[in-house]
């Protein structure tokens, strides 16, 4: 069934090459929120090319503020932090003041739900490149969060990670655990997830967030609709 709102309509900020992200978000929604997206173009991740995509935010919002959404958020972790903990908040700032509307980042969304789990120790799955990596580690731990391992598949084209099935992820977050990580976090609003999220809290018996999963949370919470989204891991019990 469609899911037409006149109340709670989510407004995404996508990276042109995630194919991923929309289909996951309406897959287990709440059946009275709707799904709306703009792109932003990203040639590839890289350091250089996610700072680029950010030049074109205030456009973005401004399309989507005149969906009368209820909530705008940018759908790219690595793009929502690559400048650190500062490059985040002025990007938030510029979608606020830009949309008049109630701003996340995908980035400040998975702090903010590792943090609402009591997580202070990560082990961190992604498909990036190393340089990238690094960065996303730092910002990590400027919010007092310990990365206890980070491991990347060193992509940077979508087309290998469009390849990949949601089994990749499950093989990624057993590679990274240990036992001093209190949760596991799987980088990446491209990245297959919502499929094996519950599976991976029982094989490894800890919390896992996604990107995706940490965005619709922090989407919802802002819109105040509380969601028990069965599948979806200990965020959403």
């Amino acid at each position: 069934m469609p899911r037409y709102s006149n109340l709670h309509r989510i407004g995404l900020i996508v990276p042109s090459l995630n194919v991923t992200i929309e289909p996951e978000f309406n897959s287990c929604a709440p059946r009275d929120v709707s799904i709306l997206a703009t792109r932003l173009l990203l040639q590839k991740g890289d350091k250089k090319n996610l700072r680029a995509m950010a030049g074109d935010t205030e456009i973005a919002c401004k399309m989507l503020a005149s969906a009368k959404v209820a909530v705008i958020a940018y759908a790219c972790t690595t793009g929502s932090l690559i400048g650190g903990r500062k490059w985040e908040e002025k990007l938030s700032e510029r979608m606020k003041s830009s949309s008049g509307t109630p701003v996340v980042t995908t980035a400040r969304s998975v702090v903010n739900s590792l943090q609402e789990l009591g997580i202070s120790s990560v082990a961190v799955a992604t498909p990036y490149i190393g340089e990238v990596n690094r960065l996303e580690k730092k910002f990590l731990e400027e919010w007092n969060l310990k990365v206890t391992r980070i491991y990347g598949l060193g992509y940077v084209k979508g087309e290998d990670l469009h390849s990949e099935s949601p089994e990749k992820a499950i093989e990624m977050a057993e590679k990274i655990d240990s036992k001093d990580a209190e949760g596991i976090f799987l980088s990446c609003t491209d990245l297959k997830t919502f499929t094996v999220i519950d599976r991976i809290e029982k094989n490894l018996g800890k919390p896992v967030i996604s990107s995706n999963s940490a965005t619709l949370w922090s989407c919802l919470k802002e819109m105040n609709i509380p969601a028990r989204i069965p599948g979806m891991g200990t965020l959403f019990k």
